[in-house]
């Protein structure tokens, strides 16, 4: 049996090939974002949407694959087409390199990372302890990219570092001026 533990060891950004590293992100429509990789032939579609347009935006993350009925894209797990055919492992390391580059580009204030499946509170939570630990296993990556960790109210955020002063006011070199 594969642990937790053992699982987010592997999944640091150094030790696993993910599927993309470069993405193309799209708008569709006027709050989201969404880039599509294929993972050993099945489509997988990275999506931000934005929730919150103060403070420099605010967006959710999720995760699609195929349904198997090949005619949509779902978040869950049990109705996914990729289930036990692609590489899960380099799957979530793709999720964090999507993360990361949408960030780095885009800025926003913060991303809700909480996992998301329509099935199973289960699996919500197991995917939120996935992403807790990927980015914390990643935390220099995560930090170089002006972002920290935030867990609130059963939600896991990736928060943009300010460069405020006490009153609260960007200070020189903050590119969010």
């Amino acid at each position: 049996m594969i642990r937790l533990k053992s699982l987010l060891t592997e999944i640091s950004l150094g030790s696993i090939r993910p599927y993309a590293t470069q993405f193309t992100w799209t708008q569709e429509g006027r709050a989201q974002w969404e880039t599509r990789i294929n993972a050993d032939g099945e489509p997988i579609i990275f999506v931000f949407v934005m929730s919150d347009a103060r403070d420099g935006g605010e967006y959710s993350f999720a995760m699609m694959s195929q349904d198997r009925s090949r005619e949509g894209f779902t978040v869950s797990h049990a109705r996914s087409a990729a289930a036990g055919n692609i590489n899960y492992l380099r799957l979530m390391r793709t999720a964090a390199e999507a993360m990361l580059d949408f960030a780095r580009i885009y800025a926003p204030g913060a991303i809700d990372i909480t996992g998301s499946d329509t099935t199973s509170s289960t699996k919500d939570l197991q995917k939120t302890r996935i992403y807790r630990g990927l980015i914390a296993s990643n935390a220099g990556a995560v930090a170089a990219a002006g972002y920290t960790m935030l867990e609130r109210g059963g939600k896991l955020w990736l928060v943009r570092r300010g460069n405020a002063d006490a009153s609260g006011i960007n200070t020189p070199g903050d590119p969010n001026m």
